[in-house]
């Protein structure tokens, strides 16, 4: 016997609640608030490395409650949408949350696949908390025990003198109006394992945390509050308290609620807010009579869990479209409540007796029971009450006497009991509501309901599988399979009960799911709904409906599966069975199954159920660690025969085997939930061609019918072809997003928004800084989405994530894509505040009509023309397509085929445009291919006629030079003269505007710069008495900014500065001094010369000087050696508007340093020798140029620049400096003609300069 001391048990005790709250602390790492305290502001998500905000669609209080328990931040104030605290930025991380209330955290709620949305950051949600304190346990969110936050953990709050002003803090602070003083004090439980605080308030704080509050050393009372709530509800003229009209307080006045989307989620919410106990029935078309004044709410969306009704999501106060005959009222059980049990017919009993809830104790009899559930409409009691036990409160314990003829548990009489009273528990049998019937087993079948004693159908208007979930849960059968419509079990009989159900899908009754008044429809019998449940097993707690904890149906109850000896064999046996695939992995966490009995299983692989599998008991003692078997599958669809696995032929897992799908009915919506469900992206084209083979596998003979909104496969309704079967050489196939090379993001569909390109799986975004037209274009054809219109950056369509690539040779055509997509693209510099992106627009003409600019609207996508519905079709939905088409404004939008109806696919429908957008298909629509209409409906559009685009031109020319000036001129042929043209720049926002009179306009950038590169359009305007009508956007011209320099020269200079040589080769004595010189003509200032040495690779640098455009710098050598000779060459380098720019290197010289041992009596003679060979030059010039009558003049240039003036007297005959030289004619090019007629230093010829010497101490040339 191993003995453990007390002080290392409270540390075991403590490590273990340690590793228990990691994964707590790991999702609350996951949240914050980005506002004006630590809770309250913008909700963000982190996922991926990255945070993220969460989209306001569906958002209400119950979700924001969640964010605040999680973040530890008291009670929900305010759940806030719009961007209340400001647009966030980068993803989007969570949409369409939907919370129950009770989730520890956020992400645990529903909604939509992480990432996976249709918002913008101005829908950005937040919440505002309580920070400082939390009402807990109450009925509703105003009344409860109170714990307040105070050094930074939470303490139950201890009753103490001057209660009074504490409460009306606590009410003021959590939004709850004022404090009222109950005759007794409520019972809200007590709290555990908190530290214990005495607050002292004045009464007039605007939060506890101003209040003073102190460690209590007493024994603690909880401290309650009662409020009188901000928004109190009431039920008027019904039989009681409890039921009756519903009404609500709102800026001083009551009104009542519309009774659209009434349902017994609020009805819930309701009897609980006013302590009623259950919800009985919901009551339509002012059932209680007609209420005045305001109709307060509307649209109410309850989940069931909310604490308030006006916690619930709704229009908002005072918007509606009813009048007081939609009135809604509600009937509560009033007396009597079951608590904490699996639904509404079990749970702990608790009645209202003397003005508050007390449970009753054990020992009641059968007719109690049965009195219970016949009161709150729930059947008959089970058999064995006993074994329910549903907790224990800490509620006052009365024991019942019931006569024989009482019909109400509150006609019994109650007496208090002294001594230790267990609650009493009660599961009722329920009156079975719903049936299936037609099915091959007890679990398949037409849905029928029971409604006020007769048996009805119900219709598939809108019937899907959360739908279905409700029903298999209602009838004890597990898990829903799928959603079965058109009459599939045959067509029913007598009233159709429901119709156009809206389940979440958690409901234990399809009459408490969203529906019209019981027995309005608009269908027949032909579309009776049925379902298929899973019958004899349930997958619980999973992340899909192929994963889970296993639970199977067992000697007439559910029983759990033990993990000993579970393995691949019983796994294969409940994928197949599930119809999911293929078995991943036979182990995991989903959870514990509670009281359930357990059994082992022991399969041998090949059964079709695991009701075939053999079954024994399994006994748990309190130290079997042994957890319950649990499942994950692959799910029942794939994609077979493509290069990548978001691309080939569908397969769906049907009957214990994959099969393909037959391609007559198949469609966008379809092709977008198999996408969506192997998280592929969404729908980029489908095939029905067998383009991807047959496969080896059945076609399975259905029609799936998908909405488009399901989130897997098994969720669409199918039905067989009537009267025929399929076609088996037209197999369904996909093309996903998440298969192609690129993608656009973050626009209104899948042909604009942000560039993302794929390397692997990994999408990354491109930077803009060389993205063009050009590379738009070929995107948006790769994409089939028709021609780019603009080619915009800076992150127009939002900032992405991850890395950042080069608009490079990757985007010049489609095969250079696929290669850069193979082995990668280069990395940017860029951030993603430069994201590049592409504006597509599919092509559209007008069809039937008498010419191009009047007929049926079609449009070219995925290769196939199709038409546009004329729902919503207006005239400025016209004016787009006259415009898109260069044929004016619209004078007619027609609808209803006037032109003759269409064929193919309707690609358009709900299209609103505002008029002024460049294409049709970036008008608002809910997205391409998505409809609900025929060709009876196509649109038209009738127009004024062709007006031409303008035109752009560039001058002096489409490159310039960085500082040059630039005009660029929009033109445009029009009888309309007087109008505004429009310059605008297709990489950003860049809009310049000029009025003029004439047929042209033009745009100075008087010093271009690097900023203004771009590709530049032009519109034009004219602006008529009642309407603007806006010429088609004429073409792009793209304007490029550059610096270019000239190759510098490269010369010797003697000493004293008197001769310029140029020579390619120069020998120079050991000790000598000289300089090089370079030069440039250069228009760019502030440059540094580098003289480069080519074998040692050195290079010395010396800012330039300037004379206006000619620069020049000079590189000393004051007493040569050896080290100094080797080939030079120089380098002209400018720094322009942030970019360094530098020359090509000039011809190179090269410097040979000879021995000084030649005597100097040899110098002198080489000396005498020069200067006589000077002499007879001189004298054979003044010789030839009094034969010739002309000459050539040749002016050095000092170190300054300045020409060095010649003080004698011309030589050949006496002139004066004034006299005009005559030059000899002769026959020369036109460049040296150019140079004669320059006298700067910059046009004398490298070539004379080099041959010209004057120098009392010449160099050797070699």
């Amino acid at each position: 016997m191993i003995f453990v001391t007390a002080e290392k048990l409270h540390f075991v005790c403590f490590l273990s609640l340690g590793l228990l709250s990691l994964p707590l602390l790991t999702e609350c790492n996951k949240i914050r608030l980005v506002g004006t305290s630590r809770c309250s502001g913008r909700v963000e998500v982190y996922n991926n490395d990255v945070w993220g905000t969460v989209c306001d669609d569906q958002w209400s209080t119950t979700n924001a409650d969640v964010v605040c328990r999680e973040l530890k931040c008291g009670t929900v104030l305010e759940a806030k949408k719009g961007a209340f605290f400001g647009e966030g930025e980068g993803q989007i991380w969570l949409d369409d949350v939907q919370c129950l209330g009770s989730e520890s955290s956020i992400l645990k709620c529903s909604h939509r696949p992480l990432g996976e949305n249709n918002c913008g950051h101005s829908e950005d949600a937040g919440v505002i908390c309580s920070e400082h304190v939390r009402v807990v346990n109450g009925t509703n969110r105003c009344n409860g025990r109170v714990e307040v936050y105070h050094d930074d953990k939470w303490n139950r709050m201890c009753t103490s003198e001057g209660k009074a002003a504490v409460s009306e803090v606590v009410c003021r602070e959590t939004n709850c109006g004022s404090a009222v003083t109950p005759a007794e004090a409520p019972y809200f439980g007590e709290a555990m394992l908190l530290g214990e605080v005495n607050s002292i308030c004045f009464g007039n704080e605007s939060s506890l945390s101003q209040c003073k509050h102190q460690e209590f050393k007493e024994n603690c009372v909880d401290a309650t509050v009662v409020c009188s709530n901000s928004k109190p509800i009431r039920l008027l003229n019904g039989t009681g308290r409890c039921s009756g009209r519903l009404e609500i307080y709102h800026e001083g006045q009551w009104g009542t609620i519309c009774d659209d989307r009434w349902g017994m989620q609020e009805a819930t919410v309701t009897c609980r807010e006013l302590d009623c106990g259950a919800a009985l029935s919901v009551k339509f078309k002012a059932h209680f009579g007609r209420g005045k004044g305001q109709v307060w709410l509307d649209d109410l969306e309850c989940t069931g869990h909310e604490m308030s009704i006006a916690d619930c999501p709704h229009r908002g106060f005072g918007e509606h479209d009813c009048d007081h005959n939609e009135d809604a009222s509600v009937i509560c059980s009033e007396f009597i409540r079951l608590v904490n049990g699996t639904d509404r017919c079990s749970g702990r009993v608790e009645v209202f007796h003397d003005g508050k809830w007390a449970k009753i104790c054990k020992n009641w009899g059968n007719k109690e029971a049965a009195m219970v559930c016949q009161e709150l409409g729930c059947g008959s009691p089970k058999a064995s009450q006993e074994i329910f036990h549903f907790g224990d409160s800490g509620l006052r314990g009365y024991t019942s006497r019931c006569a024989d003829n009482v019909s109400s548990i509150s006609q019994c009489t109650f007496e208090n009991y002294m001594g230790r009273c267990e609650g009493a528990s009660i599961s009722c049998s329920g009156i079975p509501s719903i049936r299936l019937v037609n099915g091959t087993d007890r679990c398949s079948g037409r849905v029928e309901v029971q409604n006020d004693g007769l048996w009805g159908t119900v219709c598939d208007d809108d019937w899907d599988i959360k739908d279905a979930q409700v029903v298999c849960r209602s009838v004890d059968c597990g898990t829903a399979l799928t959603a079965k419509s058109g009459s599939f079990f045959g067509p029913g009989q007598g009233d159709i009960m429901l119709d156009d159900l809206g389940c979440f899908g958690n409901e234990t009754s399809l009459f408490h799911c969203r529906h019209p008044t019981i027995g309005e429809s608009n269908c027949g019998h032909s579309e009776d709904a049925g379902v298929v449940c899973s019958a004899d097993i349930r997958l619980i707690n999973g992340t899909d409906q192929c994963s889970g904890r296993v639970e199977f149906y067992h000697g007439g109850k559910w029983s759990s599966a033990s993990s000993q000896h579970w393995g691949t064999n019983e796994v294969a046996v409940v994928c197949r069975e599930m119809n999911c695939g293929n078995p991943v992995q036979f182990s995991g966490s989903y959870g514990r199954g509670g009281q359930l009995s357990w059994h082992t299983v022991s399969c041998s692989g090949r059964e079709t159920s695991l009701a075939q599998c053999t079954f024994g008991p399994y006994a748990r003692s309190s130290q079997d660690r042994t957890e319950e078997a649990s499942v994950t599958c692959s799910g029942n669809v794939k994609l077979s025969d493509g290069h990548h696995r978001c691309i080939g032929r569908v397969e769906f897992f049907d009957k214990g085997q994959w099969g393909g799908v037959c391609g007559e009915a198949w469609d966008a919506n379809d092709a977008n939930v198999v996408c969506r469900q192997l998280n592929c992206g969404r729908n980029h084209k489908i095939t029905t061609n067998a383009e991807f083979g047959r496969g080896s596998g059945p076609i399975w003979n259905s029609q799936i019918e998908c909405n488009g909104l399901e989130s897997s496969l098994s969720q669409c309704p199918q039905r067989p072809f009537r009267d025929k079967t399929c076609n088996t050489t037209l197999v369904a196939g996909v093309v996903c997003t998440g298969s192609l090379e690129a993608r656009l993001i973050g626009g209104k569909d899948e042909c604009q928004g942000r560039v993302e390109v794929r390397h692997g799986e990994v999408w990354q975004t491109v930077c803009d800084t060389d993205w063009n037209m050009s590379k738009a274009q070929m995107v948006c054809e790769w994409l089939e989405c028709g021609n780019a219109l603009t080619a915009p950056g800076a992150a127009t369509f939002g900032q992405g994530i991850g890395s950042v690539v080069e608009a490079d040779s990757c985007f010049d055509n489609v095969t250079t894509l696929q290669q850069c997509s193979v082995k990668g693209f280069r990395g940017a510099r860029c951030g993603h505040d430069h994201d590049a992106g592409a504006s597509c627009a599919s092509p559209i003409r007008l069809v039937g009509g008498s010419g191009q600019c009047s007929g049926r609207v079609e449009v070219f996508y995925k290769s196939k023309w199709g038409t546009v519905c004329d729902d919503e079709w207006e005239l400025a939905n016209a004016d787009v397509v006259c415009r898109q088409l260069g044929c004016g404004h619209a004078v007619s939008a027609p609808s209803s085929a006037h032109f003759g109806r269409g064929t193919g696919p309707i690609w358009l429908d709900n299209v609103e445009c505002e008029g002024q957008e460049a294409a049709l298909t970036h008008c608002k629509h809910p997205g391409i291919g998505q409809n609900n209409c025929g060709h009876g409906e196509d649109a038209s559009a009738i127009c004024l006629g062709s007006l031409e685009m303008p035109v752009i031109t560039l001058s002096p020319a489409a490159e310039v030079k960085w500082g040059d000036r630039v005009e660029i001129t929009c033109t445009v042929l029009t009888q309309q003269l007087g109008g505004t043209f429009v310059l605008k720049r297709t990489q950003d926002s860049v809009k310049v505007e000029r009025f003029s009179e004439n047929e042209a306009a033009t745009f100075v950038l008087p010093n271009v710069d690097f900023s203004q590169s771009g590709s530049y359009y032009c519109e034009y305007q004219k602006k008529l008495p009642n309407q603007v009508i806006f010429y088609p956007p004429g073409a792009t011209a793209d304007l490029t900014v550059t610096v270019k320099l000239e190759k510098p020269s490269i010369s010797l200079t003697s000493p004293h500065a008197m001769v310029i040589y140029s020579p390619d080769k120069i020998s120079v004595p050991q000790g000598s001094s000289f300089s090089v010189t370079c030069s440039i003509h250069s228009s760019y200032p502030g440059g540094i010369f580098y003289l480069k040495e080519a074998h040692l690779n050195t290079s010395k640098a010396i800012p330039a000087f300037d004379h206006s455009v000619f620069f020049m710098a000079y590189f000393d050598f004051p007493e040569i050696d050896y080290k100094s000779q080797g080939e030079y060459s120089c380098v002209y380098a400018v720094n322009v508007s942030t970019r360094f720019f530098s020359s090509d290197p000039s011809k190179s010289l090269q410097v040979t340093v000879v021995a000084t041992s030649s005597s100097v009596a040899l110098g002198a003679v080489g000396g005498v020798l020069v200067v006589l060979l000077l002499a007879l030059a001189i004298g054979f010039l003044l010789w030839r140029r009094r034969r010739m009558g002309a000459g050539t003049l040749v002016q050095f240039v000092n170190r300054f620049g300045g020409a060095i003036n010649q003080d004698t007297e011309d030589m050949n005959s006496g002139r004066g400096p004034n006299t005009p030289v005559k030059e000899q004619k002769h026959s020369r090019g036109a460049e040296d003609n150019d140079a004669d007629g320059d006298t700067s230093i910059e046009s004398v010829s490298e070539e004379l300069v080099g041959r010209v010497c004057y120098e009392l101490e010449p160099l050797v040339f070699s």
